[in-house]
């Protein structure tokens, strides 16, 4: 692997932060959110990637941030947790990914970090219900997300155009309710702001 290969993973990602049910800063950058700091993650599962020639399917990893209210102005501090059932070489890369060493849209949120903590593995665990997903990161995080439905259609109410680097067009609406602890994190949620969607991303 270098910092030319091209690279491209697809799959899940989901979110869980302070907010109420729906966090500003996630409609625009530009808004404040509505407790400071925020406090959150983004849970990842790759189905399919490959860095050059090294397979990334079937791995998860989390971010875990705290940031100003005005996510905006920077001053971030990140963590990113990498699935420990996959090889060095693999995590290396999801690393890279994650934390924009190599492009993407990582990159342009990593202009907003101002701490990045050393990033570590642990045994990653994602459970998809349907409606119902869960997330648990041994020691560390768990993490219920319930969709909200539609009163209409029973079906899990979504966003479908509002611009994010990370997610797709599509995204389903969710309450969060987590408990997230180590040894700067501490913090936890209930039926807060939460997303789900599906990515696609690429770099460099």
């Amino acid at each position: 692997m270098t910092e030319a290969d091209p690279w491209w993973v697809r799959g899940t990602l989901y979110e869980n932060c302070n907010c109420q049910l729906l966090c500003p800063a996630h409609v625009s950058f530009k808004q404040d959110c509505h407790e400071d700091p925020c406090l959150g993650f983004w849970g990842i599962r790759v189905d399919k990637g490959r860095f050059g020639r090294l397979v990334l399917d079937e791995q998860n990893a989390v971010v875990a941030y705290q940031s100003p209210k005005q996510m905006h102005t920077s001053g971030w501090t990140v963590r990113i947790y990498l699935d420990d059932a996959v090889d060095a070489e693999q995590q290396r890369a999801m690393e890279q990914i994650l934390s924009g060493e190599v492009g993407g849209p990582w990159e342009i949120l990593g202009k907003f970090v101002a701490d990045r903590l050393e990033t570590r593995a642990a045994r990653i665990e994602f459970t998809d219900q349907g409606k119902e997903k869960r997330l648990h990161v041994e020691g560390v995080l768990d993490c219920l997300l319930l969709s909200v439905e539609s009163r209409k259609t029973g079906q899990p109410a979504t966003l479908g155009n509002l611009f994010n680097v990370i997610h797709s067009a599509m995204q389903y609406m969710a309450r969060g309710s987590s408990r997230m602890h180590d040894d700067f994190f501490d913090w936890s949620t209930e039926k807060k702001h939460g997303l789900y969607s599906e990515f696609s991303w690429t770099g460099p």
